[in-house]
């Protein structure tokens, strides 16, 4: 799992609601027994909110979660992340050992098959990744080409699979923000990897054309979209453009908080820049706990 988490670029993916949702969701049930843990509790985060689910001497827990809006959803135990997809109303058991986790990890219940698949989407992206460890050395249209032969893999894969239908057509645009997410890895690290060849075109992100980055819907469902939107803002942000104008011009209420919550961990009182960001966050946001997080780093 290490070599996956070691080259992404450091997204902020736990979005906070900046005025809390009151609606009521169905619930989820979420229970299981995780061995050889180095760690009391485990963690679901989703999109606004993060649940603790206890582990007890034996590394058992069981919850319940209130879930309205279904979708990828990340999955934390000790330092290892595992995208779930979770629709209210599914019931799933959690067996794994820690200490041979690629060969001991395991959904039963409602919801098993999908989540079983991404799990194994994990492992074997993963295992990709370290078997091609100088993949980020390729030439561009080449680094493309081995990245979308093996999504088109794992798709194969899926469609010969018993998971609904409706799953498979999510998952098949997950697959592609899965791709862009691993292009904005080769810009950012193009430099590191090839220090003497020419820099890659402005416009070699071309997919960023093609998708739409102000989409509440897809914001809410798929953990992917939700780096490359958080992404491309922060992007902007370092490109002169003001927190405040980016801001005026998102629609989606889910980015909007998304973007003032990553403009909070952007606060560095010994940068000038941060005043603006700090005066634009109170401008656009009134949840308290926010705006002590705020005031808290700008003391610092």
């Amino acid at each position: 799992m290490n070599t996956w988490k070691c080259i992404l670029p450091l997204f902020l993916v736990v979005i906070f609601s900046c005025s809390p949702n009151q609606k009521k969701g169905e619930v989820i049930y979420f229970s299981g027994r995780i061995a050889n843990a180095q760690t009391d509790s485990v963690y679901l985060l989703l999109n606004n909110r993060e649940k603790g689910f206890a582990l007890d001497f034996d590394g058992n827990f069981s919850d319940t979660i209130q879930l309205v809006d279904e979708g990828y959803k990340k999955l934390s135990i000790d330092r290892e992340e595992f995208i779930m997809y979770l629709i209210p109303g599914d019931s799933l058991i959690l067996d794994t050992d820690l200490n041979q986790i690629e060969s001991h990890f395991k959904f039963s219940g409602k919801g098993e098959n999908k989540n079983n698949y991404l799990v194994d989407k994990t492992f074997k992206t993963d295992q990709f990744l370290t078997e091609n460890q100088a993949i980020f050395k390729l030439a561009p249209q080449d680094f493309r080409n081995k990245i979308k032969a093996f999504h088109q893999l794992v798709y194969q894969n899926l469609e010969k699979s018993d998971i609904k239908a409706s799953f498979v057509k999510k998952e098949e645009k997950n697959l592609n923000y899965d791709f862009i997410n691993l292009l904005y890895t080769y810009k950012d690290s193009y430099a590191y990897y090839n220090p003497a060849a020419e820099q890659l075109p402005v416009n070699f992100l071309t997919e960023l054309d093609e998708i739409d980055l102000d989409n509440e819907d897809d914001y809410k469902t798929y953990q992917s979209y939700r780096n490359i939107v958080l992404t491309h803002l922060q992007e902007l942000l370092y490109q002169g453009f003001s927190a405040d104008a980016l801001l005026q011009k998102i629609k989606s209420p889910s980015i909007k908080k998304g973007f003032l919550n990553m403009l909070i961990y952007e606060l560095n009182p010994n940068d000038p820049n941060s005043v603006a960001i700090y005066e634009t966050i109170k401008k656009h946001c009134d949840y308290k706990p926010w705006l002590d997080e705020a005031d808290k780093r700008m003391k610092k």
